[in-house]
C-alpha cells in the first residue's frame, strides 16, 4: 500500500516519515528542507505491514507557483503515476488556521485521507484543546493526535493505516451566493475533472500553466477562458475556502485572536524583538558565526594532533612490516599520506555539521533569512534564495536541487549560479590546511586559535559576499526579472533535537568518509603512480624510486608553472588544481602524497609542517608563506573545482549552457582574483 505523506512546511511531516520508516532524512526547523518525493518502508519496529511512505514537499497549497508543489499536486493527483492508496496529511495543531487550506485542497481529490494531528504538546503549551473528534466531523477523516520528537501516538496511527480507510467522496467548497465569475468558470471547464480543473485554474491563474503538465485539450478549454476571469475565479475560490477553514475553527472553540495568529509564537516573538531587529539582530549574527568559526579550530586542534599522529605511526608500521618496495610505497605514500591527510579534517567537518544542524533545529536560521532578505532584496534577488544558499555551505548538490521552491525560472538560475560560490564542507579541509600550514604566529593577535578562526571566518565571509555580487551582476544583466517579495514563516524556536542531530552529523562524517575511501582514494592511486614512474634505473636491483620532480606527473605539472608562478603556487599545487576537479579535497591528498613521496623514508610527514619548512630551492627562501596560501585559498572560494555540481546544474537547468557558464565564469574569476590577491600583496610588501 502506497501512502503519500503531505502537509504545510515545518508541520514535522519529514520526522514522522523518519518515524515509520527508520531513515535518517534531514529534518529542519524552517520551510523548504524537503524538494523532492522520498519513498520509504515501513520500519519492523511497527510490525509486519506492506506499507510504503512517500514524503512529498512541504506546500502551503496545492497552487502551483513552483516546481515542489507541482511535485506535490503530480504525486497526489497520479498524473504521473497511479495516485496514492492513503493520503497521510500532517498538520500542526497549534496553527489549524494554516494548515486547513492545504487539508481542504486535498479533500478535494476524493482520497482516503488520514490526518495526523502534528505537535499536540505544543498546542497544550500554548492553551488550545483541540478535540480530534470535533475536527474529524468537520473534515470526514480520520484524526489521530501525534507526537512525531517523542513518537507519540504513532502506533495508534499505524493501526489506522494498516487497517486501511474507506475512500470518500471529494470534499469540495462550493461557490458563495456572489460567486457568480466562478460558477461560470467552473461550468466552462466541466469537461474537466473538477479537482484538476480547480489545479489548472490556478496555475493559469499564477503564470505557471506549463508546470501543471496541461493537455493539449486541457490547455485549449482554459485558452478559451475571457481575460481576466481565471484570476477572478481564484480570487472567489480561496476566499470560499477561508469561510470554510473560519467555520471549522468556530467549531473548534477557536476565538478570533486564535484564528488571526499561532498562540505557539508568543514567547518566540518576543524573543524575535532582539534577534530579528536590523541592529541587534544583525551582531547577533555575526557573534554566533564568528563563534562557530573560531570553535572549528579552537575544538577540533586537539583531534586533528591525535589523528597525524595515528596516520604517522600507521605509515610507520606498514613500512617496517612489507619492509622497501613498490607495494610498501603505494601504500605508504599513495594510500595512507594520501587519504590520510583529507581523514585529518573530519574533527572539523563534523563540527561545522554539529552547529548547522543545531541553528537549523532551534528555529534560528529561519531569523537569518528573514535578516538577510532586506540587504537581498536592495540586491534584487529572491527572499527563497537564502535558504538554498544557506545549504551550500555544506554541499552545492542538494541545495541546487532545493531551489526548486523557486517559482521564476530566471530567479532559479540566478540562485543556482550563486551556489557554487558558498564555501562547501569540501573546501573546508583545504581552508584548514593552509590556515593551520602558513597562518601560524608567535604573537598571535588575540589567541592562535582565535586568529585562525577568524581567517576562517573571513573565507566564509569573502564566499557569502560574493556569491550576492555574482547575484547582483546576473539579476542586472543576463537574468533579468522581477523580485518577489519574500513570504517566509517563522517557525516557533525549539530545543535542538541533540540525538537526531547527531545522526545526521554522523551520516554526513560518514559520507565524506565514504568518498575519501572512493573518489579520493582512487584519484590518489593514479596520482601516486604518475608520481611514481618511471622508475630510477640506478636504484638497487636496477628499479628504485624516481625523483618526484622527474616523474610523469611531475614532468607534466611543471608545464603549468608558468601559469601558476603569477598566483603565487608551484607545480606541486598544480597537479592538486587539476585532480581537485574530481573532489575538492583531493589538492590535500596530493600535496600529502607529495610531501610523503619526496621526504626521508623514515621520517613521517606531518603535512602542516611540511608545507610550512618548504624551501625554494634556488633562494633558499619559503616556498609557500601566508600571501601565496591566501592567493590558493581565494582561488578555491570562486574555483569551480566539482565535477557533480556541474552534472546537477545540467540536469536542473535542462542543458549544458548554463552548467559551461558557470564552469568558464568561475575559473576566470578564481585565477584573475588569486593573481590580484598575490600580485597586489606583494606591491604592498606582504611578501
Amino acid at each position: 500500500m502506497s501512502i503519500a505523506i503531505a502537509g504545510n512546511p515545518n508541520v514535522g511531516k519529514t520526522s514522522l516519515f523518519n518515524v515509520l520508516t527508520g531513515s535518517r532524512h534531514k529534518v529542519g526547523n524552517y520551510p523548504g528542507v524537503t524538494v523532492e518525493r522520498r519513498v520509504g518502508r515501513l520500519t519492523g519496529t511497527f510490525g509486519d505491514a506492506d506499507l510504503t511512505f512517500v514524503d512529498l514537499p512541504g506546500t502551503y497549497s496545492l497552487t502551483v507557483a513552483s516546481e515542489d508543489e507541482a511535485v506535490a499536486f503530480r504525486e497526489l493527483s497520479g498524473v504521473d503515476t497511479a495516485p496514492p492508496s492513503t493520503v497521510l496529511l500532517v498538520v500542526d495543531a497549534s496553527n489549524l488556521a494554516r494548515n486547513l487550506y492545504l487539508a481542504l485542497q486535498v479533500l478535494e481529490l476524493g482520497l482516503p485521507v488520514v490526518v495526523a494531528l502534528n505537535m499536540t504538546d505544543v498546542a497544550e503549551r500554548a492553551g488550545l484543546k483541540v478535540d480530534p473528534a470535533v475536527l474529524e466531523d468537520a473534515l470526514g477523516v480520520v484524526v489521530v493526535p501525534t507526537n512525531a520528537r517523542t513518537g507519540e501516538g504513532v502506533d495508534k496511527l499505524v493501526g489506522v493505516l494498516r487497517a486501511g480507510i474507506d475512500s470518500h467522496s471529494p470534499l469540495f467548497v462550493e461557490p458563495g451566493a456572489d460567486d457568480v465569475i466562478l460558477e461560470q468558470t467552473e461550468a466552462a471547464l466541466e469537461s474537466i475533472e473538477r479537482a484538476r480543473a480547480r489545479w489548472l485554474l490556478s496555475s493559469a491563474a499564477a503564470g505557471q500553466l506549463e508546470v501543471a503538465k496541461p493537455t493539449e485539450a486541457e490547455r485549449r478549454t482554459i485558452g478559451k477562458l475571457p481575460d481576466g476571469d481565471a484570476a477572478q475565479a481564484v480570487r472567489a475560490l480561496v476566499a470560499a475556502r477561508y469561510r470554510l477553514v473560519d467555520d471549522i475553527l468556530e467549531r473548534l472553540g477557536y476565538d478570533e485572536k486564535v484564528r488571526d495568529g499561532a498562540p505557539s509564537m508568543d514567547s518566540s516573538a518576543r524573543i524575535d524583538a532582539v534577534l530579528t531587529h536590523r541592529v541587534w539582530g544583525m551582531l547577533v549574527f555575526v557573534g554566533v558565526m564568528a563563534t562557530v568559526f573560531v570553535s572549528i579550530f579552537s575544538w577540533a586542534d586537539p583531534f586533528i594532533g591525535i589523528i597525524e599522529g595515528a596516520i604517522g605511526w600507521l605509515g610507520d608500521q606498514v613500512a617496517g612490516t612489507l619492509g622497501p618496495g613498490l607495494f610498501t610505497d603505494l601504500l605508504k605514500d599513495g594510500v595512507i599520506a594520501g587519504v590520510g591527510n583529507v581523514i585529518v579534517f573530519v574533527p572539523q567537518i563534523a563540527l561545522l555539521f554539529l552547529f548547522v544542524g543545531l541553528l537549523e533545529d532551534s528555529g534560528y536560521l529561519a531569523r537569518a533569512a528573514f535578516l538577510l532578505d532586506r540587504m537581498m532584496a536592495r540586491l534584487g534577488l529572491h527572499g527563497r534564495a537564502f535558504i538554498p544558499l544557506l545549504s551550500g555551505y555544506a554541499c552545492a548538490i542538494p541545495a541546487i536541487m532545493s531551489t526548486r521552491t523557486i517559482s521564476s525560472f530566471k530567479d532559479r538560475v540566478v540562485t543556482i549560479l550563486m551556489i557554487p560560490y558558498m564555501s562547501c564542507s569540501a573546501r573546508l579541509p583545504i581552508y584548514a590546511l593552509i590556515i593551520g600550514a602558513l597562518f601560524v604566529s608567535d604573537d598571535p593577535w588575540i589567541s592562535d586559535g582565535v586568529d585562525r578562526g577568524l581567517i576562517l571566518l573571513g573565507m566564509y565571509a569573502l564566499s557569502t559576499v560574493s556569491a550576492l555580487a555574482v547575484g547582483y551582476l546576473y539579476k542586472r544583466t543576463i537574468l533579468v526579472s522581477p523580485t518577489p517579495p519574500l513570504v517566509l514563516e517563522l517557525p516557533p524556536y525549539r530545543m535542538p533535537r541533540f540525538k537526531n542531530t547527531l545522526l545526521v552529523v554522523y551520516d554526513k562524517t560518514k559520507e565524506f568518509l565514504r568518498e575519501a575511501g572512493t573518489v579520493i582514494l582512487a584519484f590518489t592511486v593514479v596520482l601516486w603512480a604518475l608520481l611514481s614512474f618511471p622508475r630510477d634505473a640506478t636504484g638497487a636491483g636496477g628499479e628504485g624510486p624516481t625523483m618526484v620532480a622527474e616523474s610523469y606527473g611531475g614532468r607534466a605539472a611543471q608545464v603549468m608553472e608558468p601559469v601558476l608562478e603569477p598566483i603565487g603556487q608551484d607545480w606541486r599545487v598544480g597537479v592538486g588544481i587539476i585532480g581537485s576537479f574530481a573532489a575538492r579535497e583531493v589538492l590535500v591528498s596530493t600535496l600529502g602524497l607529495v610531501y610523503g613521496m619526496e621526504a626521508d623514508e623514515d621520517d613521517p610527514v606531518e603535512l602542516r609542517r611540511a608545507i610550512r619548512e618548504d624551501r625554494d630551492p634556488e633562494t633558499g627562501g619559503p616556498e609557500h608563506t601566508p600571501l601565496s596560501g591566501l592567493a590558493l585559498m581565494v582561488f578555491f572560494v570562486y574555483a569551480c573545482q566539482c565535477m557533480s555540481t556541474i552534472a546537477v546544474v545540467k540536469r536542473e537547468t535542462q542543458g549544458w549552457k548554463w552548467p559551461v557558464f558557470m564552469f568558464v565564469s568561475m575559473t576566470a574569476i578564481a585565477y584573475l582574483a588569486a593573481l590580484l590577491v598575490f600580485q597586489g600583496g606583494r606591491l604592498l610588501g606582504f611578501e
